[in-house]
């Protein structure tokens, strides 16, 4: 079961991957959980040091920014509805949001 910080991660993440925030606001929220990630899960704070990981590596050029949304994408419980390798019409593939309520 999901740690309720881990919900509220994938839920900020899918909000930025939606476009209904942008990366700032992303990091504006991100940031301050990462303060007192300490208190949080073994799990929870393995998906908060990735999701730092990713940001700080697209930060300093090493991922681009396509590069950084598949991998916030493939934090959370996204999936790929084209798994298989099929892509959109304009070549992006769409994402499905598998959580459901506990």
């Amino acid at each position: 079961m999901l740690s309720q910080l881990e919900l509220e991660i994938q839920q900020h993440i899918i909000q930025y991957l939606s476009g209904v925030a942008s990366l700032s606001d992303f990091e504006d929220w991100f940031v301050p959980v990462l303060w007192d990630i300490d208190e949080e899960d073994a799990r929870t704070r393995e998906l908060a040091g990735t999701i730092h990981i990713l940001l700080s590596e697209f930060s300093h050029g090493v991922r681009s920014i396509e590069n950084l949304r598949q991998g916030l994408a493939r934090t959370t419980c996204i999936t790929d509805e084209n798994r298989y390798g099929a892509m959109g019409q304009r070549g992006e593939s769409s994402v499905t949001l598998v959580l459901s309520a506990a």
